[in-house]
């Protein structure tokens, strides 16, 4: 038995109680996985989820489902993990809000060295938010024996796939931006130093956006992204990835604050760490910071919108939109009270709530028909104009290479919606009335 399936199974019988599913055994477990894993059943492997994990609550069961997707997705079986996490949220929301931590792990455990990082690479999804592709940039950052310029830089022309998609292009630059963390010792400053790196802004924006997300989770009491530090630790200690034990220099612990030479949080500074980096980083840092703030404020929005207030004038949009994203995963993308939410604050800012917020639907689940939903229910005004260029360029990122795609996409816009979508979408030439929004404009 390995480790990991031996806490998996002993993580399940700790809690156990009368049931008609009771947790399987190591043998019949990996049997059990083994057989619905061969006939592609993922609905029966997330049911096999439950029945395993069912007795325990918070961290416990949310190690619990850890351990057993990544002892399905190391068997080489990726997309088969992540169809059945996808199954298992559809039955508990709960999975829901940790569904990009999960996904994480996914990825992680995808890849060992030996194996081809694009093939990896290519069988994740962009189930919540694309953590798979994230996870696979950070396993392959961390076990490869270390980074250097010439790798970071040429990493993402090997990801982007043929013909080039923007979307997976952001997906590799921002899992460097975990992996240079991890790498670090969460060590931002340098990590940010790594992703400059990359040639293009494009890339380097994505990169800083891994980095102060990593920051920002892993700095949580029990974030989530511990997580992945944690997995990549134990697949070397217990052997799975055997024969790869000369790569562990570079999987890094849990952080400890005491070890790191730059704070990951100030109590004091609602604005930290973006007051404390260098300007090029500050517009990338704002885009993270709403999470932080929520945090400080007991999770008070108009608190919140009165922080990002202090943001400087020319960049204060994107703390708003931090807000909006935020309050998207906060609800699990309930609709009413995210707009309740997103309208706090400046009603000059206000907009910009609202496209962090279904910028967020979409990235959940990369389609955009989630995000026309979304903005369909927000009022009519400046905050529904912009809600609907949002859409337009996440069906930008999305269908870059493919103009009819974004046509048909922002067809399924209502008719106050569409233009406004096909503008976000790069299909306009000049912007429609009342377009662009500024924080300037009445």
């Amino acid at each position: 038995m390995t480790t990991r399936l031996a806490i998996l199974v002993a993580v399940a019988l700790a809690g156990a109680c009368a049931s008609s599913n009771a947790p399987l055994g190591a043998d019949a477990l990996r049997t059990r996985m083994d057989q619905l894993a061969t006939v592609g059943d993922s609905a029966r492997l997330a049911s096999l989820a439950q029945d395993q994990c069912r007795r325990l609550s918070g961290e416990d069961l949310q190690k619990c489902y850890e351990d057993y997707f990544v002892t399905l997705a190391g068997r080489g079986r990726v997309r088969l993990a992540l169809g059945a996490l996808n199954a298992l949220a559809m039955e508990e929301r709960t999975v829901v809000a940790e569904g990009h931590g999960y996904t994480h792990v996914i990825g992680i455990t995808a890849w060992r060295p030996g194996d081809d990082v694009a093939a990896i690479f290519a069988g994740c999804t962009g189930l919540f938010q694309s953590g798979c592709y994230h996870g696979v940039i950070q396993a392959y950052l961390t076990r490869e024996g270390g980074v250097d310029s010439a790798k970071v830089a040429g990493l993402c022309d090997l990801l982007q796939g043929a013909p080039p998609s923007h979307w997976l292009r952001f997906q590799c630059s921002h899992g460097i931006g975990h992996g240079l963390e991890m790498i670090n010792a969460w060590d931002l400053p340098r990590s940010l130093a790594g992703c400059d790196w990359l040639d293009s802004g494009w890339d380097r924006e994505g990169c800083y956006g891994g980095a102060f997300m990593e920051n920002a989770v892993a700095s949580m009491p029990g974030g989530r992204h511990h997580t992945s530090a944690r997995v990549i630790a134990e697949n070397a200690a217990t052997g799975e990835h055997a024969g790869h034990e000369a790569h562990a220099a570079h999987e890094g612990p849990t952080p400890d604050p005491s070890q790191i030479a730059f704070k990951m949080r100030d109590a004091t500074d609602p604005l930290y760490p973006c007051s404390a980096v260098g300007f090029r980083y500050q517009a990338t840092c704002y885009l993270l910071q709403g999470g932080i703030i929520l945090q400080g404020v007991n999770y008070d929005f108009a608190k919140a919108a009165a922080a990002c207030d202090r943001a400087p004038a020319d960049i204060r949009q994107n703390c708003y939109l931090s807000l909006g994203t935020s309050a998207s995963g906060m609800t699990v993308r309930n609709t009413p009270k995210v707009i309740a939410q997103c309208s706090n604050g400046d009603p000059a800012y206000q907009p910009w709530c609202f496209v962090g917020a279904v910028k967020n639907y979409i990235d959940v689940t990369a389609n955009p028909a989630d995000g026309i939903t979304f903005c369909r229910q927000v009022p009519p005004g400046r905050n529904q104009r912009q809600c609907y260029v949002a859409v337009g360029e996440e069906i930008s990122a999305l269908h870059w290479a493919d103009r009819p795609a974004r046509d048909r996409a922002c067809a399924l816009a209502p008719a106050d919606g569409i233009e406004a979508c096909r503008y976000g979408a790069g299909l306009l030439p000049t912007a429609p009335p009342g377009l662009p929004i500024r924080p300037e404009d009445p």
